[in-house]
């Protein structure tokens, strides 16, 4: 069970390491690309555009944990869900046993 929701969540969490890996290398070459001689208006704009991808960043990343803790919740309760099943299918087997152990001693008793 816990297998399907491994298969759902890594290319989540993948493909926005990833993203996050091109953003990074993209956002670098702008500001290294930006001559030293530009004005500092040009730099507090960049400056600011690191910020704000910053940010998205954060965001992005407070949205997975919740995704994980929700997936890990989910977990939690479909293990609870099996272990129900099964002992319902063991109390079931004892409860057929109880019955073939009380038939037999009926039957032994009438000889």
């Amino acid at each position: 069970v816990l297998f399907p929701v491994l298969l759902f969540s890594f290319p989540l969490f993948f493909s926005n390491y990833f993203y996050k890996m091109s953003r990074k290398i993209t956002l670098t070459a702008l500001a290294t690309s930006t001559p030293l001689s530009s004005p500092a208006g040009g730099q507090r704009s960049i400056q600011s555009m690191l910020q704000h991808e910053k940010e998205k960043e954060k965001t992005t990343d407070v949205s997975l944990q919740m995704i994980m803790q929700t997936l890990q919740s989910m977990q939690v309760k479909i293990d609870k869900i099996d272990n129900i099943e099964k002992n319902t299918e063991d109390t079931g087997k004892r409860t057929e046993n109880i019955e073939k152990r009380t038939e037999y001693r009926k039957k032994s008793r009438e000889y």
